[in-house]
């Protein structure tokens, strides 16, 4: 008799402890913990701490090859606990060690297998799973194996239905595994079929699964339709969709069995279960993979004999769907029963066509075109009937578009028809036509007016590359290479658009099929047309490169010639120097005598300065007129930019010397007999450099003020050869040039008058010098003024096209990255922006700190939004949903939001399904987006569904989303099932 050892208060079991330990990864040292409570409470009474110790357990019982094998030698006395939670931790225990290490429970096996008849159906669970586990993974005895496999598929007759779901599911794999493992197929094959009739649908499903297998693999074909024939006539409807599916199934290959059993299934469509009627349909379709003649010999026979306009019905649905999947070979058989003697069959035929054209319009017309060639054949016979079959497929069709094209081709046939039989068929089917279509005639002459209007365009595009070489060689005349690039990229480019846009409107011509011989010409010609035009484009680019290269030459000379007169100034300047006349000047003014000045050494000072101002501008001329080539202009501005310094330092210093003299003359006291003298000298020196100074600088302001129009031009031909670095550079340029023009003249004349109020009360400085200060002073608001409005004008226009310019590479585009390309600010770049807007200038908006060009935008939204796919597939009670999403436009398609709604007699199976309410962060340009759905039917719901109700089996899929303008959009998908 064994004595119960007491509790020891000491050494408790510390859940938290151990937990802790389990998620800092000291798996050990809580497996020590763990076990060592358990060699200590395992024979006490008190059960909850071996259930709360083992539950720790389960955390880490796999962790390691160490652990495993202790918990297996730790919980062996376990599983056959008088305990059920106890068992059912250890089975659990069991259970994940048998995924990854099961040559452990090698030992344990037999204890395992008797829990398989325990009676806690979740204990019988976990003990079927780790026997199917150990069956396929385990090498042991293949008698001893066989043995524990027949005992197993025995639990096929368990009361619990998850029981029964995994051994099916065991048994399927042991069956592709290796079959030989199962000793006898026929006791199982009987336990197989009585769970078809299981009331879980699961069970039910996977069991036809089974069945399916056995009847592929191990079975005749004759058995096993004997077996579901038997079943068919036999059971409820739930099981008859099960064996339906499983003809379908297995009559896929082609056998003469099956042959016999494809009148049996075409009579099902007379049940009103219309899941009978949809099963049948897949099944007859699956067959007709390789028993198509079968199929279609038999609905033909049916539909003869059928009287019942339902059952007429769902064979004509049947042969619609038949047709659908064979849609490439069907064409043939559809025509053959059109000339059928029965009406029931001809018009069943025609319902199918009529129902094919809504889908495959463009394989219905090719198939069209293939019968128009048979009015050519040598047998008036074969034309005849022809005729007849156009006729009828205008009618069955009702297609206004269809009859105009077969009236259009039978007045051409009869034009050239000579056999009288076939002449009055043509004019008898003509006349038909006219009489059931208004307006045939008119719209033909539309027709042929359009084609007419083809024709010549297509004659105009052939005449376009011998008029774009012969503009662009006119263009290469008198070195007008700019204008040539860019005429070249412009006149090119609104070619292609010309040729795109013609394409696009021949091609969506209605009536195509009319025109086939015009797409070919326009084809080849469209093919041509742009080879032509990058020969062309090749060529006339080679020859700007030569006149480019020839005018840089020619460039070079002219500054060659420049460099040389900055020689003769700086050589004139040297001679000036050399005569020392600022030294002569400054001590006639020290004596302060009524002494002559020489007026040569003044005129030659004047000279001096005229002929560095027509220099400047000279040279800057040439530079804004060339400032492409501004590399060229480097050492020709280094010599200019020494020489011009050292003049004006010269001319300031004697600037400056003219000024003292003049503030002398007004200081000291002198002799009466002289000042009158003095002061006329004075005057006179003042008066002559001042009008001298300021009627060169008028003159070069009006020079700056008429030079705006040709840099205006200047900056236009930059801006659309798209150099913007050189168009900034031009305006910063001429800004900067004309600032410090101005501020130059400013300091040479503050420095000869000094302070104005000498001259405040004179007289003689009033007449003579202010008259000029006061020309020089509105010349100089008059430039600033334009020079303003130049700089801001040319700004906005370099902006405008830079923005449009990387909108065309990149749209939409980020604020911040735009700024970045074209040197500015975020913020001002807004203003920007939004003043274009505002002006109609910009066709653009700002959405999240994104510019989005309107105008490409909405080109490709009209034909491109998102694509929706679909396929449906039913089995047993559950329904397959596969959708597919497409972006096939240029841009991204952002907070994608799915939600689905089903009737209420469909519940979605969470694990094997995406979630009902979807949401995507975005769907990039040509990416697809998968999802899927699994719907289990509710037999008792679908029995209280409204069958008044036209949405009683819709399903449906609304998806929403916002475009690249940030605007959101709906679309819905209505799905319904029966149609389906």
């Amino acid at each position: 008799m064994t004595t119960q050892e007491p509790l020891d208060s000491k050494e408790p079991l510390d859940t938290e402890k151990i937990e802790t330990l389990i998620l800092n990864g000291y798996n050990e040292k809580a497996s020590e913990e763990i076990f060592s409570i358990i060699e200590r409470y395992e024979n006490h009474s008190n059960k909850e701490i071996i259930y709360r110790s083992l539950s720790l357990l389960n955390l880490i019982c796999d962790k390691s090859p160490e652990i495993s094998e202790r918990t297996i030698k730790s919980i062996n006395h376990f599983v056959n606990d008088s305990d059920s939670w106890i068992r059912l931790v250890s089975l659990e225990i069991l259970y994940q060690i048998s995924l990854f290490r099961p040559n452990l429970l090698i030992e344990l096996l037999n204890k395992i297998r008797g829990r398989v008849y325990d009676h806690d159906s979740s204990v019988r669970r976990l003990a079927v799973k780790i026997i199917g586990n150990l069956i396929l993974s385990l090498h042991i005895d293949i008698y001893e194996l066989r043995e524990i496999i027949e005992e197993y598929t025995e639990k096929l007759m368990d009361n619990d239905w998850k029981v029964k779901l995994n051994v099916i599911r065991t048994i399927q794999k042991i069956l592709n595994q290796d079959y030989t493992k199962i000793r006898n197929l026929e006791p199982l094959l009987s336990m197989v079929i009585i769970n078809l009739r299981d009331e879980d649908d699961d069970v039910a499903r996977a069991a036809a699964e089974l069945l399916k297998i056995h009847g592929t693999y191990f079975l005749t074909k004759e058995k096993i339709f004997y077996i579901l024939l038997n079943l068919l006539y036999n059971e409820e409807n739930r099981v008859k969709e099960l064996i339906i599916w499983l003809f379908g199934e297995i009559g896929k290959e082609k056998s003469s069995e099956i042959i016999s059993i494809i009148p049996k299934l075409i009579s099902l469509l007379k049940e009103k279960d219309y899941r009978i009627q949809l099963k049948v349909i897949e099944a007859l379709v699956n067959i007709a993979e390789n028993n198509f003649d079968q199929i279609w010999a038999n609905l033909l026979h049916s539909i003869l004999e059928a009287n019942d306009s339902n059952y007429r019905n769902s064979l004509i649905n049947a042969v619609f769907h038949l047709c659908r999947q064979n849609i490439t070979e069907i064409f043939p058989y559809l025509f053959e029963e059109l000339e059928n003697p029965s009406e029931n069959i001809r018009e069943s035929i025609a319902l199918v066509f009529k129902r094919l054209f809504e889908e495959f319009q463009i394989e219905i017309e090719n198939e069209i075109t293939k019968i128009l060639y048979q009015l050519e054949s040598r047998f008036w016979r074969e034309r005849k009937k022809t005729i007849i079959l156009l006729q009828n497929i205008c009618f069955i069709l009702e297609s206004k578009k269809i009859a105009i094209w077969i009236t259009i081709e039978l007045t051409k046939a009869l034009k050239i028809e000579k056999d009288p039989e076939v002449k009055d068929e043509i004019i008898y089917t003509l006349k038909n036509i006219h009489t059931n279509f208004t307006n045939i005639d008119e719209a033909i002459g539309r027709i042929n007016n359009e084609l007419s209007l083809f024709h010549k365009r297509i004659i105009e595009f052939q005449k376009i590359p011998a008029q774009f070489r012969e503009k662009l060689n006119s263009y290469i005349q008198d070195f007008k290479f700019n204008v040539t690039e860019i005429q070249l990229n412009e006149k090119y480019n609104k070619i292609l658009k010309k040729i795109k846009k013609f394409n696009h409107f021949i091609n969506k011509f209605d009536y195509k099929r009319l025109a086939f011989d015009l797409i070919e010409e326009w084809d080849e010609t469209r093919v041509q047309i742009i080879e032509e035009l990058s020969i062309i484009k090749g060529f006339i680019s080679e020859i700007c490169e030569e006149k480019k290269a020839e005018f840089v030459s020619n460039l070079k000379e002219k500054i060659k010639t420049i460099s040389n007169r900055v020689d003769v100034l700086k050589a004139e300047f040297d001679h000036i120097k050399e005569n020392k006349f600022d030294s002569i000047l400054n001590d006639q003014i020290s004596d302060l005598e009524p002494t002559n000045i020489s007026d040569d050494r003044l005129g030659y000072v004047t000279q001096i300065r005229k002929k560095l101002f027509n220099l400047d501008n000279n040279i800057r001329d040439l530079l804004i007129d060339n400032v492409e080539f501004n590399e060229i202009f480097k050492i020709l501005l280094q010599k200019w930019v020494a020489v011009k310094i050292e003049i004006q330092e010269y001319l300031n210093d004697l600037d400056r010397q003219i000024k003292l003299m003049k503030d002398r003359l007004f200081e000291t006291e002198i002799p009466a007999s002289i000042n009158g003298i003095n002061n006329e000298l004075s005057f006179q020196l003042l008066q002559g450099h001042i009008q001298s100074i300021i009627t060169e600088r008028i003159e070069g302001m009006k020079r700056f003020n008429e030079d705006f129009d040709k840099l205006g031009d200047k900056i236009e031909i930059l801006i659309k050869k798209n150099e913007f670095s050189d168009t900034k550079i031009l305006i910063e340029l001429n800004s900067t040039h004309i600032q410090t023009y101005i501020e130059e003249t400013e300091r040479q004349i503050d420095v000869i008058l000094g302070k104005e109020n000498f001259f405040e009360d004179n007289n003689i400085f009033n007449l003579y010098i202010r008259p000029f200060l006061n020309k020089f002073n509105a010349s100089k608001e008059l430039l600033i003024n334009k020079l303003k409005h130049f700089v801001r004008k040319s700004n906005n226009k370099l902006y405008l096209n830079q923005i449009k310019y990387y909108l065309n590479v990149i749209n939409p585009i980020k604020l911040d990255l735009l700024a970045n390309y074209i040197k500015i600010d975020v913020e001002p770049l807004k203003d920007l922006v939004f003043k274009f807007i505002s002006k109609n200038k910009l066709k653009a908006k700002i959405i999240n700190e994104k510019l989005y060009y309107q105008q490409i935008g909405s080109e490709i939204l009209d034909s491109k939004e998102i694509l929706f796919f679909k396929n449906i597939k039913t089995i047993g009670n559950e329904i397959y949903l596969n959708f597919k999403l497409t972006n096939p436009s240029n841009f991204d398609f952002k907070d994608l939001q799915i939600s689905l709604k089903v009737p209420s007699y469909l519940n979605l199976q969470r694990k094997e399904s995406f979630p009902k309410f979807l949401q995507i962060n975005e769907l990039k340009p040509g990416k697809i987006f998968k999802f899927n759905y699994v719907l289990k039917v509710d037999k008792q719901k679908e029995l209280k569904k409204n069958l008044f109700d036209p949405t009683a089996d819709e399903i449906k899929l609304d998806l929403y989303y916002r475009d690249q303008f940030d605007i959101a959009r709906k679309t819905t998908k209505h799905i319904d099932l029966f149609i389906s």
